[in-house]
């Protein structure tokens, strides 16, 4: 795109930017002024709504005090005498002509009821608090819904007829209200409940026709377009006499002409700017390019320079900007005919410098047996490309050398750094190690009641199996071995707040079900880990020999009996704690025999493998446990030795699979 094209471009895009802003601004404009007429127009129209409202009562009143002045009328009313009532407002010299649909509605006292003429209507227009009030000799006055769909003008005046007060009600349909405004405003009329049921109009017609574009309930002021036609529409919301609102008046007022006009005069001014902004955009194009026409021919002239041709030339015009650049590209032709000397001066120097490079490299090459024959019959260029090829083998010998010895380099650094980060955590593993084995007990309880032993292997620096036993009571023992699934840290950790948590909840629940179950809801109510551990948990009454126990997914210990085989404790069907937060638990109880022992292990014991991937099995087990079944071999303490030493001389060197953990006990009776 030319030069002169992308200004012209750029003018007329700033152009139609300032017209978008000073149209936005008018339209800105025109709304607050739109805004401001709605209020007036609200304004002039509830002017004229209370004038008119006024005029009614005001009419209504003069009626009322001309009746009071009609020969019999007292009489009758005093007397309470509807025909005699019915015929003074018959009378023609009474009142007004029918059209005026001027109604006596009742004639009230404050303490008998009201005498009513037709329809009582009264009670629901006049209300206790307005008859209060007219009793009291106040001007009553204004507007009220009755209950067949009408709305009414109303008045009431206090009478004292032989002492006695008694209230004229005189009512008139708002459609001589709504007559009256339109004759004010101009503007057809049209009365709403709150429901948006018309109640009267001076033109229902259109009405029906506007209904659904007009809001009710609020002052509001719209343009709209009913059946072809444009008016200006008016709500105000109206109140009663008792200050209550009861619906809307809504006037309608045409101005098509007025819109018609607006219209015009909008299409006026978008047509008078787009004829402006094409009248700018092609009187702006023509003027840059005569204006731009000698920088064209600085421009030809570049090209020419640049195919090489140093004798082009260009005329200069003028002192402005092109001027300036006629002369410096006559400045820019004479460096380039010096260039081009210089050019041929730096050749011959390169050629010369060539004849010793290529000397040095012929020493190198064979100084690094690389392979540079230059024979005279070569070209240039193809002697060129042969040391260029030779320089770059011998460049990319040297930055593989470079390259190699870097990553060596690099991969003694890290090796370095993880020599140090493994010293590291192979100390801080074995101090907790430490840490671990110290919190598991180490002393069994001094009671004459019971012997206890027990053992454990971590597989690693720290394991996931743990046991424990401690006084619940000074007659019960409790008792636990687990394992934690998973192995390392992770399970180091979470069995410790698993026997934490477990032998602080053992303090204050005894009964062993219920202690496991609050164990699981603890562990799984924060386990976003999904960690789980089985275990074996008893209570023994050191009293009776009887042990209440629960088996959370655990291996089922052994019972050991003088003389007898060893057998398998039944299960409790329990599934391992911190897998469901809500699992239930069920308890066993076995009695112990004084010497009876009760032999409980990981599936450490069973399942370590020697070099040949077999297991040791329940089978080498039970072989073991059998050997001490029988009398005088009951130690605890030789009972777990002898278990842990059969695991490691079946494992005969392989490395330990999995944590190895034990414990044995040994009831010998009450006394």
């Amino acid at each position: 795109m030319l030069l002169r094209t992308r200004l012209t471009w750029m003018v007329l895009l700033g152009l139609v930017l300032m017209v978008a802003v000073l149209g936005g601004a008018g339209l800105l404009r025109e709304q607050l002024l739109a805004q401001r007429l709605a209020r007036a127009l609200q304004a002039a129209q509830a002017h004229a709504w209370g004038q008119a409202l006024d005029a009614q009562q005001d009419a209504l009143r003069r009626l009322s005090d001309e009746l009071v002045q009609q020969p019999g009328f007292l009489q009758a009313a005093q007397d309470r005498d509807a025909q005699a009532l019915h015929e003074v407002l018959t009378s023609a010299d009474a009142v007004p002509a029918p059209g005026a649909a001027v109604q006596l509605l009742a004639l009230w006292s404050g303490s008998r009821n009201p005498l009513t003429l037709g329809q009582d209507v009264s009670r629901p227009v006049l209300g206790r608090e307005n008859l209060e009030r007219a009793l009291s000799g106040q001007a009553v006055g204004g507007l009220r819904t009755v209950g067949d769909g009408r709305a009414l003008v109303f008045v009431a005046q206090r009478l004292l007829i032989a002492e006695r007060a008694i209230v004229l009600v005189l009512a008139r349909d708002t459609g001589a209200l709504l007559h009256s405004l339109r004759e004010k405003t101009a503007a057809h009329a049209s009365l709403l409940d709150l429901r948006g049921r018309l109640l009267a109009s001076t033109e229902p017609d259109l009405w029906q026709a506007a209904a659904g574009q007009v809001a009710l309930r609020v002052a509001q002021q719209r343009d709209l377009a009913v059946q072809g036609l444009h008016y200006s529409a008016v709500s105000l919301p109206v109140r009663d006499a008792s200050n209550n609102a009861i619906g809307t008046v809504v006037t309608l007022t045409e101005h098509g002409a007025e819109a018609q006009a607006g219209r015009f005069l909008g299409w006026l001014a978008l047509g008078s700017a787009a004829a402006l902004l094409l009248a700018i955009g092609l009187g702006l194009n023509l003027y840059l390019r005569r204006r731009l026409r000698p920088l064209e021919q600085a421009i030809g002239a570049l090209q020419a320079l640049a195919q090489g041709d140093t004798q082009v030339s260009v005329p200069q015009h003028s002192d402005d900007e092109i001027g300036r650049i006629a002369s410096a590209i006559e400045h820019f032709r004479a460096t380039v005919q010096e260039l081009l000397a210089a050019r041929a001066l730096r050749e011959r120097v390169r050629r010369r410098q060539e004849g010793l490079l290529r000397t040095r490299l012929q020493e190198l090459a064979q100084a690094t047996h690389q392979s540079l024959a230059l024979s005279p019959s070569q070209s240039e260029q193809d002697q060129l490309r042969q040391l260029a090829r030779v320089m770059n083998e011998l460049g990319a010998r040297l930055i593989d050398q470079h390259r190699r010895l870097s990553g060596m380099v690099q991969e003694l650094r890290e090796a370095l750094i993880g020599k140090e980060r493994l010293a590291g955590l192979e100390q801080e593993l074995q101090i907790a190690a430490q840490v671990q084995l110290s919190i598991l007990p180490r002393h069994p309880p001094q009671d004459a009641r019971l012997a206890l032993h027990s053992h454990i292997t971590p597989a690693r620096e720290v394991g996931g199996d743990f046991y424990d036993y401690f006084l619940v009571s000074p007659d019960h023992l409790g008792f636990v071995i687990a394992d934690v699934s998973g192995k390392g840290v992770p399970a180091a950790l979470f069995m410790t707040i698993a026997r934490t948590l477990l032998k602080a909840t053992a303090q204050f629940i005894l009964e062993p079900t219920p202690c496991i179950e609050q164990l699981n809801r603890l562990l799984a109510a924060e386990n976003e880990q999904m960690m789980f551990v089985t275990l074996f948990y008893g209570v023994l009454d050191l009293r009776r020999g009887t042990v209440d126990y629960v088996n959370a997914g655990h291996n089922p210990p052994y019972v050991l009996r003088c003389g007898g085989r060893p057998q398998l404790l039944p299960r409790t069907g329990g599934m391992a704690v911190a897998v469901l937060e809500d699992a239930p638990y069920a308890s066993a109880r076995l009695k112990l025999e004084p010497g009876m022992m009760l032999f409980l292990y990981t599936d450490g014991v069973t399942e370590a493998m020697d070099a040949t991937r077999q297991e040791y099995g329940d089978a080498r087990l039970l072989d073991v446990l059998g050997g001490f079944a029988a009398p005088g071999r009951t130690s605890p303490q030789a009972l777990t030795q002898a278990v842990v030493a059969s695991v490691h001389a079946f494992e005969d060197g392989a490395p330990q699979a999995d944590d190895i953990t034990c414990l044995a006990l040994r009831w010998e009776g009450s006394a």
